[in-house]
């Protein structure tokens, strides 16, 4: 939750202010009748009172963002809410509070209108369907109100907003391994199967757990300020690691001009589903998204725990570049550059367009280090037949729920 500052403030109404007062102060300094000079007096003493009432309503009127960010896979629903609260003692008559959705397609998008007594509070909320993958920003929210006679209304605007991922949508894949590599690690509760050389986390001492295990360090550590002590025990990864590397090839000209975006975005989905189905299994994806040939052009997550969320934001972040002259070469040698750096068991998958035959044998020297490229290909025109010996290649479908 996080509580907005205002950044702009209106109040209408100065030259009344202004003005009003001082014709007043003229009527009842030239005027010698006593009943003219009460009234003169009195609609003074309104207009200050009212100034400062709308004063006073904007310093106490707070707006609280629930979500400091949202997330959300694209063609679903997502709800935004603001709190409005009114910290001061004097109520607020007839608010009208209303939040922008950025560019998101809202279909519930109500304002509330209503009035906060002293300290109570009311919500606004909205929905709306998040049709296109990207981040957003959702916000400011807009407060309207004004003091009991109306005379100098107010228009805030809140500075905080809202991050709005929204991910690519959810698709399902069945890639299966003819070699029985997994799709990850291997997950195994037998401590046996630990790498001593791989640490992953600590856990409290239970009984039977051997001596060589427990760290002594991190457990003075932590007792230091506890009267009782507690020993804590290291735990380490599974043995047996066979990781995921995606590389997504989303290099906009490399794609067949029909339909290039929608076929990139499909693309895209498919890495996505990749990375879901990894962590369904508990497993640790990586993902490297290649856009071009130039360095700040090529993101690299390496695999590793609690990577999901990383990559999905990266993939939602993703825009296209302008088409430019497409050249493959460059995207196979980047796929060798990384593929060279991986380590041994790990699954080295392709998505993107077809490379061409040249590509694939030239790929087959990451066989020396124990790499054994996969491709998932978007071109339903290319004939991809099954050639043993050689690295599998998939069809990705450019429609539909299923992948493949």
């Amino acid at each position: 939750m996080r509580v907005s500052l205002w950044v702009k403030k209106i109040i209408p109404g100065k030259n009344l202010l202004i003005f009003g007062i001082l014709f007043l102060i003229l009527i009842f300094l030239f005027t010698p009748a006593a009943l003219v000079q009460f009234f003169c007096l009195f609609f003074i003493f309104i207009i200050i009172i009212s100034r400062l009432y709308s004063e006073y309503l904007i310093r106490n009127i707070r707006v609280t963002r629930m979500d400091r960010e949202l997330r959300v896979f694209r063609h679903e629903w997502v709800k935004a809410e603001i709190k409005i609260e009114n910290h001061g003692l004097l109520p607020a008559f007839m608010l009208a509070a209303s939040d922008m959705p950025g560019d998101l397609a809202v279909i519930r998008m109500t304002k509330t209108f209503c009035t906060l007594f002293k300290h109570s509070w009311t919500c606004l909320s909205w929905e709306g369907l998040c049709a296109e993958r990207g981040v957003f920003s959702i916000g400011p929210a807009i407060i309207r109100g004004a003091d009991p006679l109306g005379m100098f209304p107010f228009h805030l605007t809140a500075g905080e907003t809202t991050k709005l991922y929204v991910y690519p949508s959810v698709r399902s894949i069945n890639l299966k391994n003819i070699k029985g590599t997994p799709l990850g690690n291997i997950i195994s509760s037998n401590p046996l199967f630990e790498d001593i050389t791989r640490y992953r986390s600590l856990r409290p001492y239970y009984h039977g757990d051997e001596r060589r295990r427990i760290n002594w360090k991190a457990s003075a550590h932590i007792s230091a300020g506890r009267q009782s002590c507690g020993l804590l025990v290291n735990e380490y990864d599974a043995a047996a690691s066979f990781p995921v590397m995606i590389f997504l090839n989303a290099d906009i000209s490399q794609y067949p001009k029909r339909n290039r975006r929608a076929v990139l975005e499909r693309a895209i989905e498919a890495a996505a589903a990749l990375c879901l189905k990894a962590s369904r299994e508990r497993q640790t994806p990586g993902i490297i998204i290649y856009k071009s040939c130039q360095e700040e052009d090529i993101n690299v997550i390496a695999p590793a725990a609690f990577t999901l969320i990383p990559i999905l934001e990266r993939l939602s972040a993703l825009n296209w570049l302008k088409a430019a002259e497409a050249n493959a070469h460059n995207c196979m040698m980047t796929m060798i550059n990384y593929g060279r750096q991986l380590s041994y068991g790990t699954r080295f998958l392709y998505i993107g367009p077809d490379l061409g035959d040249e590509a694939y044998i030239t790929l087959n020297l990451l066989k020396k280090h124990h790499l054994f490229p996969e491709y998932l290909v978007i071109d339903e025109k290319t004939q991809l037949p099954f050639v043993p010996g050689r690295s599998p290649r998939y069809q990705i479908k450019e429609s539909g729920y299923e992948i493949i």
